[in-house]
């Protein structure tokens, strides 16, 4: 399997990854938060209950008839059975609240957190994907630019060629816009001091007016992604007699 095919299966199963973690996080949340409606939703059943008995009574309270002795003491227990049942609701309910609101607060942030790294590491990854795709065919890229700047060099020594000169200027000028813009910068490899990491050796040449291992010539330019290097520079370097 080729390197690209590699790395585009390791990209499939880190996001199948990140989204299974994903889906397990709301779903604990989610869980957590039913529990809790679920407790408060039976409650406040209970507490409709008792807005009906209650009201029920305060029905028959402005009613205009006089109330007997009887109903009277009917009454007077079916309200004290009210109040028991309310105070009895109101603790189950700051039970359940008890310190919830910090707890809640504390979760809140906490996936909220959550959720800002998860947005950072797919920016993060989103965007070395899309380097990951750029380096895929910028090299192909840079051999188009190596030609046009071959050609630009030969039609030089033809004065007649001045017009063709013009135009593939241009054209290599649009090229140099365009990988700029993609973070892509040509490594300044002459008179430096050899890099294995930078740069190719092509030969090695014995100069005197040059210290040891440095770059007296670039032979094909390298470059860099973002810092990276997409291709090294190929050079000749000095070496002592």
């Amino acid at each position: 399997m080729s390197n690209d095919s590699n790395k585009g299966v390791s990209r499939k199963k880190e996001f199948e990854e990140r989204i299974e973690r994903l889906l397990n996080e709301i779903s604990v949340c989610s869980k957590a938060v039913g529990a809790e409606i679920g407790k408060l939703t039976s409650i406040k059943g209970e507490l409709s209950g008792l807005v009906k008995e209650s009201t029920r009574i305060k029905m028959k309270l402005n009613d205009e008839q006089e109330l007997s002795e009887e109903e009277r003491e009917e009454i007077s227990d079916m309200v004290e059975i009210l109040e028991e049942e309310f105070e009895t609701k109101l603790k189950k309910t700051e039970e359940v609240l008890a310190g919830k609101e910090k707890e809640y607060l504390t979760t809140l942030q906490y996936l909220r957190a959550e959720f800002e790294n998860y947005k950072r590491r797919a920016e993060k990854e989103k965007q070395e994907f899309a380097d990951w795709r750029i380096e895929g065919f910028i090299p192909d890229l840079l051999l188009i630019k190596d030609a046009l700047e071959v050609a630009i060099g030969h039609a030089k020594e033809n004065e007649q060629s001045e017009g063709l000169v013009r135009g593939v200027e241009m054209t290599v000028q649009q090229i140099n816009a365009l990988l700029k813009r993609e973070g892509v910068e040509e490594i300044k490899a002459e008179g430096a001091q050899f890099d294995p990491f930078r740069h190719e050796v092509l030969s090695k040449e014995v100069v005197k007016n040059h210290p040891e291992n440095t770059v007296i010539e670039v032979v094909r330019k390298g470059y860099l992604l973002r810092g990276k290097v997409i291709r090294p520079a190929m050079v000749k370097i000095a070496i002592k007699e």
